[in-house]
């Protein structure tokens, strides 16, 4: 298949109000949209080969419904993205299995499905012949109200060019949204240029954002382009902004005013076209208060914020999220039991998606069976608590039901300083968390540790 600047969509739905709407919504946003009333006049045209990039489907139809489609069409090349009133847990884990792209639950918009069905094509041009145009971003997993309004400022935002702030815990996806919001906008062949303000030395945070001349500073052995000047024409994703300090603030605050930067040691400002697209795990306005991020720059961030709500608070996204997870890690050789499930979403998953992926790739290493089981996914829980081993961890290791999680909190921040000698840095970087946060937390706990 080559490359095509419009990708073909197949609607398949017996809803011919449906169809005729979102055919003409879909062409007027630049898709190649066909359309088809049933399961099995979609299916010849799935396998075909000329068969379209992407498809969305109904779940419930008359004759085949969707997953019987799914199951007959297993050779087709086309991304397939399940679209559904009748939206259930169980219902988007087997279309997953099935090999669906995504799901989604009606009454859905082309707004917000455009994005969804660009991302699938992109895969579908990777799989097809080996290229990637451009950059690809996991899809927004999820049928839960809170993740379906994460699509929609996504489908609404991203054509902006206005600046946005995405909050939301360690692990909840703020970069996968980040990434998104670039694919949705007019500049998505530009560059996405990304950076995790908590891994720069705060003397280097200016030549890092900017760029310096040579003889800048001691040791600017050379001129370098910082990262607005490596994203010019794209997105650039700045990751903890609540890390930089207060000078960086102000320069950050300068070039989203002006549109314009100075390299360290240089005398002259020059232009960039970029959009800036901020996350953090912080509260952002405590830090205000507290005097630590400026109130102005943090109003000019805010102007369109979004809050990822963690995993905990979406348990009916948990299973469909494993699944897809699963496939990335070993496409689906792998099939959770029920009881596996059950405990998936028992679990208060502190570490959002990113813990859930460790979760699976240890139960998957381990699995004797293709089927994954509760004792398993409880043991691979246990050392998500504990702390990883070198060897399978024995379920007895898992904490009581009756455990309170600020107690398994404090249990595992008090083992770890113990292992480091108390040191507050390497435990910081050993707990997957950033110095302030471990310090915060020790202080809530009463716990100290050596600088």
């Amino acid at each position: 298949m080559t490359e095509q600047a419009s990708p073909s969509v197949l609607v398949i739905d017996d809803d011919a109000a449906f169809r005729f709407a979102m055919t003409k919504a879909l062409g007027r946003l630049g898709f190649s949209v066909r359309e088809v009333d049933s399961g099995e006049a979609a299916i010849p045209i799935l396998l075909s080969p000329n068969a379209p990039d992407v498809a969305t489907l109904d779940l419930r139809m008359r004759g085949f419904d969707g997953l019987e489609v799914l199951r007959r069409t297993t050779a087709s090349t086309s991304r397939v993205v399940v679209l559904t009133g009748h939206g259930t847990v169980q219902a988007a884990v087997e279309a997953m299995k099935l090999g669906a792209f995504s799901f989604l639950e009606k009454p859905v918009d082309a707004d917000t499905l455009a994005p969804l069905l660009r991302q699938a094509f992109r895969e579908h041009v990777v799989g097809s012949t080996g290229r990637r145009p451009g950059l690809d971003a996991p899809p927004i997993i999820g049928t839960s109200r809170a993740i379906d309004e994460v699509r929609q400022f996504v489908a609404r935002v991203g054509p902006t060019r206005e600046t946005a702030a995405i909050t939301g815990e360690t692990g909840t996806g703020k970069e996968v949204v980040a990434r998104h919001l670039h694919l949705a906008s007019p500049r998505a062949a530009g560059p996405f240029v990304a950076l995790n303000a908590a891994c720069v030395q705060r003397d280097l945070f200016e030549s890092e954002l900017f760029g310096h001349k040579r003889g800048g500073f001691t040791g600017a052995t050379s001129d370098r382009t910082g990262l607005f000047g490596e994203a010019d024409g794209g997105t650039l994703f700045i990751d903890e902004v609540g890390e930089l300090p207060s000078d960086c603030q102000a320069k950050l605050l300068r070039t989203l005013e002006t549109g314009t930067i100075r390299a360290v040691g240089g005398s002259k400002e020059s232009s960039v076209d970029v959009r800036i697209v901020v996350a953090t795990n912080r509260d952002l306005w405590a830090e205000v208060q507290a005097g630590r991020f400026r109130e102005d720059l943090y109003f000019r961030l805010q102007v369109f914020p979004i809050r990822i709500p963690p995993l905990r608070n979406r348990t009916e996204d948990i299973v469909p999220i494993a699944y897809h997870l699963l496939e990335r890690i070993d496409r689906l050789a792998h099939r959770l039991e029920p009881a596996a499930e059950r405990a998936l979403c028992g679990y208060h998953w502190p570490g959002n998606v990113r813990e859930l992926l460790n979760v699976l790739r240890r139960a998957v290493l381990f699995a004797e069976h293709a089927a994954i089981d509760e004792e398993l996914v409880r043991r691979m829980l246990a050392a998500s608590v504990f702390g990883h081993s070198t060897t399978a961890p024995q379920p007895e290791a898992l904490p009581s039901a009756t455990t309170n999680l600020a107690d398994m909190e404090r249990a595992h921040i008090e083992r770890v300083l113990g292992e480091v000698g108390g040191n507050i840095t390497r435990a910081a970087t050993a707990l997957g968390i950033d110095r302030r946060t471990l310090q915060r937390k020790l202080k809530a706990y009463g716990l100290s540790g050596v600088d």
